[in-house]
């Protein structure tokens, strides 16, 4: 547990919006949360999908992002294998990264920040869910 008691988890979307300033949403909601002490979770099956979708320079700019003081990379666990695949089939359609945020954010009680086409999986789960402009 961090000493942060509140925070968000980024999906995929938001990473990828962090990395390549598409919308600046991303960037500037990073700032307020440094300022404000709250923590980002980025699991790093997330991070991994995200970077596949990248350019070299869009990467640069998702390793400074993930460098931050206020960012987790939330490693996968062989602990969490059979609990990954079943929210991965049963909401995700069978992708590991959306279970990954998904159960990062059901184990910290943190919203998932995700795209309009991605939140359906994450608030059937259960999750808060805030999208990304």
């Amino acid at each position: 547990m961090t000493g942060s008691l509140s925070g968000r988890v980024l999906d995929v979307p938001a990473l990828i919006d962090a990395a390549t300033g598409q919308t600046e949403y991303m960037r500037a909601w990073l700032a307020v949360m440094t300022r404000l002490g709250h923590a980002v979770a980025v699991p790093s099956t997330v991070r991994a999908l995200a970077a596949g979708q990248l350019t070299a320079s869009e990467l640069a700019e998702l390793d400074w992002f993930c460098a931050s003081g206020t960012v987790l990379e939330i490693p996968v666990s062989l602990a969490d294998a059979d609990e990954l695949d079943t929210l991965a089939k049963e909401y995700f359609g069978g992708e590991v990264a959306a279970a990954h945020a998904a159960l990062t954010a059901r184990r910290r009680h943190w919203p998932v920040i995700t795209s309009d086409d991605r939140a359906a999986g994450f608030r059937a789960v259960g999750l808060d869910v805030e999208l990304l402009p």
